[in-house]
């Protein structure tokens, strides 16, 4: 079987942590990385050992050397970055979030339908073995009926207002960078939700810094999710059910053990013993989709990840968050989105 030959474009902290677990993936070649300074490829190649370094984007977009391109360069660029790749008939595994709405998304995987080439968004939480443990044992119902959900993603980011995290041009705030996460943990059991309240808090660079979600579903069950940039929180998740809970702890989105505990106090604790971070997690699936030659991944399909972007277009809308750029879009917000939200922010 031929090796997958995977490209890097950007070399940040995403693109590094990912570069370190690769050599955990059970296939595939790290043969390309692009960054647009010099001496950040030639670093990013020789620290891991990367055969191809480009000075711009499009090379390594245009290698023939390249098979699928990992995008980890920030949100704002993700939409052109993916379409260039598509154009140039790359499979694309795009750092989330894919774009900075739903407008945007839905293009990109229409275009990936199109020309018949896969694409994922990079929700590497998702083929973590702790939340595929989880989603077992709500599956065969150890813990009855699942009724409600809490997670959280705080740490306290860098307060340069240029940090990407915090600059409204980079498409920077919590919610895109973090809250995704707890939001996708929510829809991963739930789909997508009938009811959305959030209260939020925007900074000074007039992104949201701090919020808190409450996500509900017409059948009963509810979701209570944060993301803060500026306090720290164990970060824990915790499922609710009729006969027990199971409880992931710190940090939830990259754990490597869960707990279930009964009603009647019985507690059962699995642990996974994996190498790295769990990026490799996503790198095997991507293989093994490219290698069945499946256009999405069953897993993180175009709909989840579409779904997932549509509550953060909602989110948005209600705190009256949008980046530059962002209008022109304005006049077909209307049909994609309903209006069961009430919404209220504080300025901080």
């Amino acid at each position: 079987m031929k090796q997958v030959r995977w490209g890097i474009i950007g070399t940040g902290n995403i693109a590094r942590r990912f570069a370190s677990d690769f050599c955990y993936a059970k296939s595939g070649e790290l043969r390309a990385i692009a960054s647009r300074d010099k001496s950040s490829a030639d670093a990013f190649s020789a620290d891991f050992d990367i055969e191809l370094a480009f000075v711009d984007y499009f090379s390594l977009i245009n290698s023939h050397e390249v098979d699928v391109v990992y995008i980890a360069t920030p949100h704002t660029s993700h939409y052109d970055l993916t379409k260039a790749c598509l154009l140039a008939g790359k499979a694309v595994l795009c750092e989330k979030p894919l774009t900075l709405n739903a407008i945007q998304s839905k293009e990109l995987y229409d275009l990936a339908a199109e020309k018949n080439i896969f694409l994922m968004e990079a929700m590497w939480t998702r083929f973590n073995p702790v939340i595929e443990q989880v989603i077992e044992w709500v599956e065969e119902g150890e813990i009855g009926e699942l009724h409600s959900i809490q997670a959280s993603f705080n740490f306290v980011a860098p307060t340069d207002p240029n940090h990407r995290l915090l600059d409204p041009k980079l498409g920077g705030g919590a919610l895109l960078d973090i809250g995704i996460y707890p939001v996708f943990l929510a829809q991963l059991f739930f789909g997508k939700p009938d009811f959305i309240q959030n209260q939020a808090v925007i900074g000074d660079t007039e992104v949201d810094i701090f919020e808190q979600i409450l996500l509900g579903w017409e059948n009963g069950q509810l979701a209570s999710l944060e993301a803060s940039l500026i306090s720290c929180n164990p970060n824990r998740a915790t499922f609710s059910g009729s006969k027990g809970y199971i409880e992931i702890d710190s940090e939830w989105f990259k754990a490597k053990s869960c707990r279930m505990v009964s009603s009647e106090q019985q507690e059962r604790v699995i642990e996974f013993d994996f190498p790295g971070e769990g990026y490799q997690f996503e790198v095997d699936e991507v293989n093994r989709c490219l290698i069945e030659g499946l256009q999405e991944s069953p897993n993180h399909s175009r709909q989840d990840s579409l779904e997932l972007i549509a509550t953060l277009d909602e989110i948005r809308q209600d705190i009256g968050l949008s980046y530059p750029g962002e209008a022109e879009h304005d006049d077909h917000e209307e049909d994609i989105h309903d209006h069961h939200h009430e919404h209220h922010h504080h300025k901080h």
